[in-house]
């Protein structure tokens, strides 16, 4: 067997959506604007509309659509077409799944009649000493804002125990894309990495609250086909991580340093920006022989990480901890961050006013080594906060400080 079908491929530089050909609408809130600003008049698109792109300025991108040419947001448009959101935890019984699990149930009894070496390869280093794959099924199992469950369902894991491999299953019309699909495993992956560094706060209560704040953001974008999940990581770092798939943290330390959800719903849209903005890459439909066959080879019950996502995870991770993204797609998830949070009433000063308090305070050399200069940050949020209107947004209610206490008085478990 060939070296390239026991790959995935992933493509770690930022996707341009004129690189990428027609672009599709995903938000009721996308216009055609005269110009390259929010605030700017225009013309309401319909999901799923295509839109032909020209030229990108910033976060917005011109496009014609039939006779007509204009502005539309990059918050409200993707390269992937419309599909259905996946739903965590739901094993596929799928046709697809059944064929490749017999393919490769064949493979291994070849390769074990041969004396092959290539199943090595394909050997997890999974829920050992990499990994936490059991603290991420927690956080996958925390209700969202819009779902109505039982206690039962709320001890629902993200993973079946009768499959060695995560998949995902729809009840809508349209499908889950296969796109999505090889985002979310190695998002899925790469913050198990992240669990293994860190400890996972397991506040019921808190997580959901936050969670609650990126349902709202999540809604207003372009990203209906993802389930956004944040988790508080327990360390006194000042940060913030965003993996692909939609699975974001924020540390205690940065929690305790925030004043209002404003800053708080400023934090989570500029880390969701990075998903929206497809900054992590793009991400190829992976082979489902593949998957199952990996499945196979790792001990009953637990999760799968093959060499080729292990290898590519590890460079993930080195963003994270050492290079840091480029500045120009950090600038534009804060431009990003502007726009998500004024679509839904939060104050767009959020971020810029979390940065200010940023620049003067200890224990952020982690968050500097990897952004841009803090100084430069506030400078073009600034500008962009200008050209931001609140006509028309719901007044939101400010509870962070009773969550704020829960920090302080130890109740965070």
């Amino acid at each position: 067997m060939k070296s390239n079908t026991l790959s995935y491929l992933f493509l770690f530089v930022s996707v341009s959506l004129l690189a990428k050909g027609n672009v599709y609408v995903q938000s009721n809130k996308a216009k055609l604007l005269t110009q390259p600003k929010l605030n700017a008049e225009g013309s309401l698109l319909k999901i799923g509309e295509v839109l032909t792109p020209i030229t990108e300025q910033g976060l917005f991108v011109q496009v014609r659509v039939e006779e007509k040419t204009g502005w539309v947001s990059k918050l409200f448009v993707s390269p992937l077409p419309p599909g259905t959101q996946m739903k965590l935890g739901i094993t596929s019984n799928s046709s697809e799944a059944v064929v490749a699990r017999q393919r490769a149930s064949d493979f291994t009894k070849t390769a074990a009649a041969r004396g092959l070496s290539e199943t090595q390869k394909m050997r997890v280093r999974g829920e050992g000493e990499l990994y936490d794959f059991e603290s991420l099924r927690w956080l996958e199992s925390v209700p969202l804002a819009f779902e109505e469950t039982t206690p039962k369902e709320e001890k629902k894991t993200g993973i079946t125990q009768s499959s060695s491999f995560f998949s995902f299953s729809s009840n809508y019309g349209l499908p889950v894309l296969g796109e999505t699909k090889a985002e979310v495993k190695m998002g899925r992956s790469l913050a198990a990495r992240l669990l293994k560094k860190y400890n996972l706060v397991r506040d019921l209560e808190f997580t959901r609250y936050l969670n609650s704040i990126a349902s709202k953001l999540g809604s207003v974008s372009s990203r209906k086909d993802l389930e956004f999940r944040v988790g508080i990581i327990d360390s006194q770092e000042v940060n913030a991580f965003s993996c692909p798939g939609g699975y974001l943290f924020i540390t205690t330390g940065t929690l305790k340093k925030i004043q209002t959800e404003a800053e708080l719903a400023g934090i989570i849209a500029h880390e969701m920006g990075h998903v929206i903005l497809f900054h992590n890459g793009e991400f190829k439909e992976s082979n489902v022989f593949v998957d199952i066959l990996s499945g196979l080879l790792s001990p009953p019950g637990s999760e799968v990480v093959n060499s080729a996502m292990a290898t590519a995870i590890t460079e993930m991770e080195k963003q994270f901890f050492e290079t840091g993204r480029d500045a120009k797609v950090e600038l534009e998830a804060d431009e990003a961050a502007v726009g998500l949070v004024s679509q839904i009433g939060y104050s767009p000063l959020g971020l810029s006013s979390y940065l200010n308090t940023m620049s003067k305070s200890e224990g952020t050399d982690l968050l500097k080594k990897t952004h841009p200069e803090t100084n430069l940050r506030i400078a073009k949020l600034v500008f962009i906060e200008s050209s931001v209107s609140m006509e028309g947004t719901p007044v939101i209610i400010d509870r962070w400080s009773d969550y704020k206490k829960r920090l302080t008085t130890n109740e965070t478990k």
